[in-house]
């Protein structure tokens, strides 16, 4: 029967049979429709109006922090009925509009998600434990990410709020002491990024750091990301895990990953510090009498007269407290974020400004960050990381050798107010230096990428990337005429300019596959990717120009302009893959295979292949393990893989350097005139390639007593084939018989290990401790040919690094003392060096021979630490948060090459003259006076064990904040660097450097001590 509805009234339509004489009694059958239709909405009211009661309850509520109680922003809020969800804000709190008996399911980045059922109570307070360390925790593992269960290779993770947390320019120092086998050395210069080393040096002449992948983006410098845009940090430190990025992943891979705007009302977080900087630790040096004594006796010994007076010396001059001061160090971040469905984005702003403790130095850098994404349509994204930054530095010269050398009995400025000076030693006046300094730089750098995210079928995805990285550097240095004395003084004043210019791109294709089918799940990625850097650079010099800053150009000087040029292209192709295969979630297998083409190459040599291939068991997940409660998760895994490095040599040694040369043949006769001929200047190694790395790794992640506590143990043993320079025979016809070629082998193995503890004991307190340490064991296994690898410099033509098979890189080999002489019949019934008096050290003859020659040099040990280590913690009473974190190392050795090398007059340490040598302590232990400059000896090898308090935060979280109209706000003081524990007498014993002199302390920027005082406001 149809029936078409009327406002007035209802017209019955008679089916087709009753049409010919079948009557209906149309009154009868609107009256009975209308009851039922009656009766129906009164039952479906009926049923509908509790639902429909309980549908009108607001649900208001906070998500916390298990550990800190710290309110969790962008957390997802979502009503497993409907899908209808909500993110946190702020200060972690929501509202959703739902119905008593619900399940409403909560869940956040780092965190384990939990489902609650609703009730009758609408205030709700949602507590969620971090997910670092178990097997649910998401990884970034590059190209993709996965469940901390399937990876089987050896990856850390730290949280980006951790980083921020520290006043630094770089993540990587942000990064010291959370990740085991990570090891940082930072210096305290402005707008430095520390070195990183990822499971020990295996590199001698390259770049030993790993690779930095932000967003996408390859590179070695992150100065220009802001800390607080940081999501996370990923350190991918083993082979299977790196093999993904094939012949850039020898040094390992730190993939960072910048945050993003999430669905949800708009949320604006303003952060900001301001403190100042000093040296962590100073050295005490002698002052002017003590000084003026010395020099006075080692003059005698010498038979040269005295040079001071005693008696009438004035005030000592301290020159290490004038050449540093407080400096001042802010920052000021702001970023606003939010979305849609559709539309999310993210827009961050900072200005990070740090003066060093050298005066009139200064770094400034600005950074604007616009992330995006758009879902044009459910099964297509675009989106985009953009990253524009900008600095300006004053740069001034690193005084602290001269500091440290300049006669305290020397005044700052003479009373005529001109700067002060001696003859007497050839040391410049360093304030003057630093005064006379006219050096500045800036850059401008555009870094990210714009993405296409294709999804035609389930599990697929389609990803299109365009990732790029520009730069334009420019620096200025004038010096003007000066003159302070015959030693220190410049005639003509010069300018020079440089600029750099350097374009960096990739365009990566990739399709990803998730799938799971019953049992089974199979996680696919294949890619291909085409690179280019384009690098072109001038400078240029000039003489007498104006002392007015406004004509500082080249064109304002005389007509002798030296102006150059230089440019680069490096081209890069790869193809990867990766599988990995889950069963049942407890069988894991993993493989990557990358096929890389480099055009640093020689033709023959530009194509190489790298691979991984792991496995891992999730013992928790087996059914013997259902039944026990200590362990929440249990995981055993192992891998293997070959992964390379392609920054080791210069391009240009690829090509065998000739040049037109004049030179004498003496076949007889009388033409002796020279004759043109091309010689070679450096041959090449037709085999030349990327260094090699492969490696092994073993390892057992757990989490027990209900997640309380978690770790992770590992084994590694990897074997790099690395560059070396070795001799090659006069006829090759090379003018320096060194060509560099993959001759030597060097070996990292160890162990590393962490443990983490988080627990709260009530509503209002939550505590948290965390250990890791690491035992890396650097040798050299095997060199062929013959090695040239001596390094370390002093600067007076003595060598003090060698790099031998046995020993780790760079070891220091010098001449052992044996105490001092007291006599000079001590000394004539010895070997000795020539001229050696009563007092002197006295070396050891190793061989025998009668002779102190190189062939009596030792073993003192590296600057590669036997272990390193960190500890954290931290507490959490109501607004009220603590936390510390502390990081050193022990085991390794420094050469005090500042104090070994002192030349005529210098200035001494206070700690020299303590029990010295004299012909009135005849007794002492420590040598005489002396200007002479003794030999690299085990008495200036120092232990270089410390134990560094990094950072120790005190905060107060302020509650009911709303009334000011803001969301959250937390204030907090803080000290980076505050305190040392260390045994070596110099300025610090964190000495960057490459592999082959590292740990020689020359002229150091020492690291500084930062305190500072900031506010966390959330609107």
């Amino acid at each position: 029967m149809n029936m078409k509805k009327n406002p007035r009234s209802v017209q019955v339509i008679p089916p087709s049979g009753a049409r010919d004489g079948h009557k209906i009694a149309a009154p009868a059958l609107v009256t009975t429709m209308a009851r039922l239709k009656t009766t129906i909405l009164i039952i479906v009211g009926f049923m509908a109006f509790p639902s429909f009661m309980m549908a009108q309850q607001i649900y208001t509520g906070q998500v916390k922090d298990s550990l800190t109680g710290a309110p969790i922003q962008s957390a997802s809020v979502t009503l497993l009925s409907s899908g209808k969800g909500a993110i946190s804000d702020s200060a972690g709190q929501f509202s959703i509009q739902a119905s008593p008996g619900e399940k409403l399911s909560v869940s956040s980045i780092g965190y384990v998600g939990t489902t609650v059922t609703l009730a009758s109570n609408t205030n709700l307070s949602i507590v969620l434990h971090s997910a670092a360390g178990t097997l649910d925790e998401v990884v970034i593992i590059g190209y993709g990410s996965a469940r901390r269960s399937q990876v089987v290779g050896s990856v850390a993770q730290v949280d980006g709020k951790d980083i921020a947390a520290r006043p630094v320019l770089s993540a990587a120092q942000g990064i010291q002491g959370k990740v085991p086998g990570v090891q940082i050395t930072a210096s305290g210069a402005p707008g430095s990024q520390p070195e990183v080393r990822v499971r020990g040096v295996g590199s001698v002449l390259g770049d030993a750091n790993p690779i930095f992948v932000v967003d996408g983006v390859i590179t070695s410098d992150i100065t220009n990301i802001n800390n607080n845009d940081i999501a996370s940090v990923q350190v991918l430190k083993d082979a299977s895990a790196q093999a993904i990025y094939g012949s850039r992943a020898g040094n390992g891979v730190v993939i960072i990953t910048t945050k993003s705007g999430k669905s949800g009302k708009m949320q604006i977080h303003l952060n900001t510090y301001t403190g100042f900087k000093t040296p962590t630790s100073t050295v005490k040096m002698a002052d002017a009498r003590t000084y003026a004594a010395f020099t006075n006796a080692a003059r005698a010994y010498d038979n040269v007269d005295p040079a001071f007076d005693l008696d009438t010396l004035s005030a000592t001059t301290n020159w290490f407290d004038e050449v540093t001061h407080k400096g001042i160090i802010q920052n000021y971040d702001l970023n606003i974020s939010g979305g849609s469905e559709k539309v999310t984005y993210y827009f961050g702003g900072s200005v990070f400004k740090d003066q060093g403790i050298i005066p009139g130095e200064d770094y400034t850098r600005a950074a604007f960050r616009i992330n995006n994404t758009y879902q044009l349509a459910p099964f297509l994204k675009l989106g985009n990381n953009l990253n524009v930054s900008v600095y300006n530095m004053n740069n001034k010269p690193t005084e602290f050798d001269d500091a440290y050398r300049m006669a305290p009995t020397v005044p700052v400025r003479f009373d005529d107010g001109s700067y002060g000076y001696t003859s007497l030693l050839s040391v410049a006046n360093p304030v003057a230096k630093l005064d006379l300094t006219h050096d500045k730089g800036d850059q401008l750098r555009l870094q990210g990428n714009v993405f296409a995210e294709l999804k035609p079928v389930n599990g697929l995805t389609l990803r299109s990337s365009y990732n790029f990285d520009y730069h334009n550097n420019n620096q200025k240095v004038y010096t003007p005429v000066y003159f302070i004395w015959s030693g220190q003084k410049n005639d003509i004043s010069s300018l020079s300019q440089s600029n750099n210019n350097s374009f960096y791109y990739i365009i990566d294709n990739n399709a990803t596959y998730n799938k799971t089918f019953g049992l089974h799940e199979i996680n696919a990625t294949l890619g291909y990717s085409s690179e280019k850097n384009r690098d072109k650079s001038w400078s240029g010099s000039i003489q007498n120009v104006p002392a007015d800053p406004n004509l500082w150009y080249l064109d304002q000087g005389d007509n002798n302009a030296d102006v150059g040029s230089s440019g680069a292209i490096l081209t890069r192709a790869s193809a990867y893959s990766r599988l990995i295969y889950t069963y049942d979630r407890r069988y894991i297998f993993n493989g990557s295979l990358r096929r890389d083409g480099s055009s640093s190459f020689p033709t023959d040599n530009q194509y190489g292949t790298f691979y991984s291939i792991g496995g891992a068991w999730v013992i928790s997940e087996e059914k013997f393990m259902k039944n026990q409660t200590l362990f929440n998760s249990l995981k055993l895994r192992a891998g293997y893989g070959k992964v390379g490095n392609d920054i080791t040599i210069s391009n240009l040694r690829i090509l065998n350097e000739i040049s037109l040369q004049s030179k004498y043949y003496g076949f007889g006769g009388s033409n002796t005139a020279a004759q043109q001929a091309w010689t070679f200047d450096q041959i090449k190694d037709a085999a030349v390639s990327w260094e090699t790395t492969k490696g092994t790794d073993l390892g057992l992640e757990f989490a027990l007593l209900k997640n309380k506590l978690s770790g992770d143990i590992s084994y590694y043993n990897k074997l790099t084939h690395a560059y070396i320079p070795v001799t090659v025979p006069t006829t090759f016809g090379d003018q320096d018989k060194i060509v560099y070629s993959q001759a030597a082998d060097v070996r990292n193995k160890g162990v590393e290990f962490e443990l983490n503890w988080q627990d709260h004991t009530s509503k209002d307190f939550s505590y948290h401790l965390g250990f890791n340490m690491t035992f890396n064991t650097n040798v050299v296994d095997h060199v062929d040919g013959t090695l040239q690898l001596k390094g370390g410099s002093l600067g007076n033509g003595e060598i003090v690094t060698y790099t031998v098979p046995g020993q780790p890189i760079g070891s220091f080999w010098v001449y052992q003392t044996d105490g001092i002489y007291k006599s000079q019949d001590e000394i004539d019934n010895s070997a000795h060096i020539q001229g050696a008096q009563p007092g002197d050290f006295r070396y050891v003859d190793q061989n025998g021979d009668d002779l102190i020659n190189d062939k009596d040099r030792i073993f003192a040990g590296s600057y590669q630490p036997k272990f390193y280590y960190g500890i954290n913690g931290g507490f959490a009473f109501k607004g009220l948060d603590f936390s510390f974190d502390l990081y050193g190392n022990a085991g390794n050795k420094i050469y005090n090459g500042k104090k070994a090398v002192r030349f005529g007059n210098d200035e001494i340490e206070a700690a020299r003259v303590d029990d010295m040598w004299s012909t009135d302590n005849p007794n002492g232990t420590q040598p005489r006076a002396s200007n002479a400059i003794p030999k690299p000896s085990t008495y200036y090898v120092e232990s270089g064990n410390f134990l560094r308090v990094n950072n120790v935060t005190l905060g107060y979280t302020f509650s009911n904040t709303q009334k000011w109209h803001i969301q959250s706000l937390r204030v907090f003081a803080s000290a980076e660097n505050p305190l040392i524990w260390k045994k070596y007498s110099g300025y610090t014993p964190e000495l960057p450097g490459n592999a082959l002199s590292s740990g020689i302390e020359l002229s150091i920027y020492p690291v500084t001590a930062t305190y500072m005082f900031g506010v966390n406001v959330g609107f």
